[in-house]
């Protein structure tokens, strides 16, 4: 029978048995120890890298659905204001936009320090990281671009929008 190392005669495991080299087997502990560093190591790194893309893929997947979610309340507003509209104008830039309301007050809407506002209610902004807003007017219906922009990503987004009011008196 051949010999199975750290075992005795009876059977049981001899932890002397275990570590016990041959004569031609010195030292080979140690480069047994280096190469298990540099393969632990190799693994940290390759998971710290892993987890960097993952991180990264994470924060700009938040970013572009923070953009996402801003455009989409400042479309709300706009939307919901000039569809029940008496009126609207847009300046003459294309900066700010006037509605006059069901009930005859005057709402503007318009940007300030990247921020999209509504005066008529509060200063409290409707959304965030908006860059740019533009509107132009053609009779009933609003026409208009915003323009968003966090750290990294760009986003824009074109709309048309028509005010059933006008559009039944045309």
């Amino acid at each position: 029978m051949g010999r199975i190392y750290g075992g005795s005669s009876s059977g049981a495991l001899s932890v002397r048995g275990i570590f016990q080299t041959g004569a031609d087997e010195h030292g080979i502990m140690l480069v047994d120890l280096l190469l298990g560093l540099a393969l632990a190591l190799l693994v940290i790194v390759s998971l710290q890298q892993i987890s960097t893309l993952l991180l990264n893929g994470y924060s700009h997947n938040s970013e572009q659905a923070e953009l996402q979610y801003s455009s989409r309340m400042a479309l709300d507003c706009i939307q919901q204001d000039i569809r029940t509209s008496r009126d609207f104008q847009v300046n003459a830039d294309g900066s700010q936009l006037i509605i006059t309301g069901a009930q005859g007050e005057n709402i503007c809407i318009y940007t300030y320090g990247g921020n999209l506002y509504r005066r008529d209610v509060s200063t409290v902004p409707v959304a965030e990281n908006i860059s740019a807003v533009s509107f132009t007017k053609t009779g009933s219906r609003l026409q208009g671009k915003l323009k968003l922009h966090s750290q990294d990503d760009d986003y824009e987004v074109n709309y048309f929008c028509y005010s059933r009011v006008l559009q039944a008196q045309e």
